[in-house]
């Protein structure tokens, strides 16, 4: 292939010859080869000709924008899961010199020498998505995470890393989200403090063939939820090297299963019982939307500002016990007052929406919000949302990020979510006694949020004036106007 490029123009154009010769630096030519993705159907022969070639030795990373960017878009994919599932399987070619190139000391990472700026990057690579994990993941975390499903992984942080690489290369969405709305919300291997499992590798090998050839978001959320939700036929959706390819049974996924959290929360949970509440079903439906490269979050109400829960918790005591478990009920009804749904950034708008769980509609018109019209209505649940009774995003972003990107601010449970009466609370309501086994508490611990409230409100309410000093605070101040 000849490639002629014009750097000042970002331009480039590539005709079938016998000889590649690249005479340009590497940023340019990886800019370059990002507008090629699916027009660059090389065979195996010619891909090892180019990866052995001589320019390979002037630009290191050839063979990774080669593999990893002319190949997007295609089915290469399916050849990435060569093996998987089995003892033998290794990363693709790609990744693994992306992985050669990346060193780590402690959190901090090095991409060919230079350090790896995690949120402040420019590129999703090995040493990029890593150098961002091992900064923002909870610090429990670093000590300890399962075993990698490769024998070139190091743990569920390798898998994790190189499956949404393989995501984020492969997926035809155009245009690509943010990078650093993938490193906040697609990168993520957890949601809340669940059971930590591999799941990414599953999923993408699972789910990703629905997606695919899906240029938007949206049509990746309907691809996944549609037929009565497809993602949920668990023994259908397979993959080449899988030895259980066979569809002659059927597993199906579900039922909605209100007062369930805990034992379903994560994805693992919902696949081993097979059903799930609001917050088991949003994990699982974000999870599998992030392991085919759509950045997506768990986001809800800990406390609706509803019948016995409504009101400041400084004049109701049964706001505490709302964000405490709830209140006793009968066996089989739920015990709080919470809800949680799943909000996905939307490629084609460049924003957050939002979508309920156990359906297969992608609908904003939901039974919380009822019609969203720049807020829900006032009637709705969600459009009654209060101090007191928050509308929170679960993110890996740190505090001061952007609230452009976030869609409001990131607040530090530790330190920032208060209730009016000063109680510490915590969006877990279901997990409000979570210590570690030498008896630290750790509910509040590593957990950070987005306030949606604003963006959930009834605009024609009264929303109150604060998040934390409920008398300093102006109204614009507490929703981030």
């Amino acid at each position: 292939w000849h490639i002629t490029m014009t750097p000042d123009r970002g331009t480039c154009d590539v005709k079938p010859k016998l000889v590649g010769l690249l005479s340009y630096p590497c940023r340019p030519l990886r800019r370059c080869m990002a507008t090629l993705r699916g027009r660059l159907p090389l065979r195996p022969a010619l891909r090892k000709r180019l990866r052995s070639a001589a320019v390979a030795a002037v630009f290191p990373a050839l063979w990774t924008l080669v593999d990893g960017y002319a190949l997007a878009g295609s089915e290469a994919w399916k050849v990435w899961l060569d093996r998987f599932g089995h003892d033998d399987f290794v990363y693709p070619d790609w990744i693994l010199a992306q992985k050669e190139r990346c060193t780590c000391q402690g959190v901090k990472c090095f991409e060919d020498g230079r350090p790896a700026n995690g949120l402040g990057s420019t590129d999703f690579t090995w040493c990029s998505t890593k150098a961002f994990l091992l900064s923002h993941m909870p610090a429990f975390d670093l000590h300890f995470l399962p075993p990698s499903v490769s024998i070139a992984g190091e743990s569920m942080l390798d898998d994790n890393i190189a499956f949404a690489l393989m995501a984020w290369n492969a997926s035809s969405l155009h245009p690509k989200p943010p990078i650093s709305v993938a490193m906040a919300y697609l990168l993520p291997y957890a949601t809340f403090h669940e059971s930590r499992a591999n799941w990414r590798p599953l999923f993408f090998a699972k789910y990703f063939n629905l997606a695919s050839a899906k240029q938007t978001s949206k049509a990746v959320v309907d691809a996944l939820i549609a037929g009565n939700v497809h993602m949920m036929n668990w023994t259908a959706n397979t993959w080449a090297a899988s030895p259980a390819n066979s569809h002659g049974g059927a597993y199906l996924l579900g039922p909605f299963a209100p007062g369930s959290t805990p034992p379903v929360l994560a994805p693992f949970d919902f696949v081993a019982y097979g059903y799930g509440s609001c917050t088991g079903w949003a994990n699982i439906l974000a999870s599998a939307l992030k392991a085919v490269g759509v950045p997506a979050r768990a986001v809800g109400a800990p406390c609706w500002n509803t019948g016995n829960f409504a009101g400041l918790a400084t004049a109701n005591p049964n706001v505490s016990r709302c964000w405490n478990g709830g209140l006793p009920k009968s066996p089989g009804d739920s015990n709080a007052n919470d809800h949680t749904w799943v909000e996905y950034w939307d490629n084609q708008a460049s924003e957050w929406r939002f979508l309920d769980v156990a359906t297969n509609s992608s609908s904003e018109d939901t039974w919380f919000c009822e019609k969203y019209s720049e807020g829900c209505t006032c009637t709705s649940n969600a459009g009654k949302a209060s101090q007191d009774h928050e509308i929170l995003a679960i993110t890996w972003a740190l505090p001061g990020g952007d609230p452009e990107v976030h869609g409001g601010p990131v607040i530090d449970v530790a330190k920032a979510l208060f209730l009016t009466t000063g109680e510490p609370v915590t969006p877990l309501v279901w997990s409000p006694r979570l210590r570690s086994p030498l008896g630290e508490a750790i509910t509040r611990a590593g957990l950070r949020v987005v306030n949606r409230t604003a963006f959930y409100v009834c605009r024609g309410g009264s929303p109150p004036v604060s998040f934390i000093q409920p008398r300093q605070n102006t109204i614009s101040e507490y929703y981030g106007l």
